[in-house]
């Protein structure tokens, strides 16, 4: 089924390939002439060009595919289902895909942003207070019951940000805009945050600040160099073979113009999602403290119901 959307956009482009042919050979009908040398160089077979352009697309769009972390009720089916529907955006509307990917991309750059100032400024400012006093002083402090340290000027640090944070990067950003951070109530899971939430719950000292540095949200990621690269040298080999096309003045169908524009497009995507984890199976865990009073009203958990 993954065939699908390729199947369909070459059945709709061979009659384009016909075409833009100046003549078939009157002995085969197979093999398509494309110009009056008889060297085998120059020749060409329908199967040949079909095969070169579908190899192509199917390495650019799979390669540049980077769907988000799946919900809490959604099966294998589903996300099979909408990963097959994206890439036939991918082929059918590529403008679509890359306005997706550099949305994408500015909400992540700036939910990094939003959290380094938020939680890595007044971390960094803390240590800075705490380096400052003297140790009777920090002794005494550490003597101080934390009910009388919430009225305290340097708060401790759950409601600034965890002392394991080491700031947020595009990927962090990513990660969290593709529901990698799952809250738990209670030991169950309740919703999927969004950074907003993330940010305001934290603040609140309602929840831990998640501690996950940018290679462990790599590590999760299913993409590796070895897909990577087979994408590009396919996409390399197609290029240069269109080149020595034009530059022997030998003629170029429309389905290889058009599965050029198509894998430009989708490279013009893959690189806002360079640093998007793909793949991503399960989000990270974020419980929800018991002290805390309960969230009233959750995005997603929202959206769930309006859909029940």
């Amino acid at each position: 089924m993954t065939f699908l959307p390729l199947a369909i956009l070459l059945l709709l482009h061979i009659p384009f390939v016909y075409s833009s042919l100046p003549s078939l050979n009157g002995t085969s009908v197979t093999t398509l002439d494309v110009s009056d040398s008889s060297s085998c160089g120059n020749t060409r077979s329908l199967w040949d060009i079909v095969w070169s352009c579908a190899a192509t697309l199917f390495a650019c769009t799979w390669t540049a595919i980077h769907p988000n972390i799946p919900g809490m009720d959604e099966g294998k089916f589903a996300g099979f289902s909408r990963r097959l529907g994206i890439m036939m955006i991918a082929l059918i509307a590529p403008e679509l895909t890359i306005t997706r990917a550099t949305c994408q991309f500015l909400s992540a750059r700036d939910a990094a942003k939003a959290f380094n100032d938020a939680f890595g400024g007044q971390l960094h400012q803390t240590r800075s207070d705490c380096g400052d006093m003297g140790e009777s002083t920090a002794t005494l402090l550490s003597e101080i019951p934390t009910s009388d340290r919430k009225n305290s000027p340097h708060p401790s640090a759950p409601h600034v940000a965890n002392r394991d944070f080491r700031g947020w990067t595009v990927t962090h950003g990513f990660f969290a805009w593709m529901g990698g951070f799952m809250l738990y109530v209670n030991s169950k899971p309740r919703a999927t945050l969004t950074p907003k939430e993330l940010e305001r719950f934290v603040r609140k000292g309602s929840v831990e600040m998640p501690v996950i540095v940018e290679a462990d949200i790599e590590d999760r990621s299913k993409g590796d160099a070895l897909s990577k690269g087979i994408a590009i040298l396919q996409l390399a080999w197609f290029v240069l073979q269109l080149v020595a096309r034009y530059v022997q003045n030998l003629p170029i169908t429309l389905l290889e113009l058009d599965t050029l524009a198509l894998a430009a497009m989708a490279g013009i995507a893959y690189g806002f999602w360079w640093k998007k984890p793909k793949d991503v199976g399960r989000p990270h865990a974020v419980y929800w403290k018991a002290t805390a009073s309960l969230p009233s009203q959750l995005t997603y958990e929202y959206v769930v119901n309006i859909l029940v």
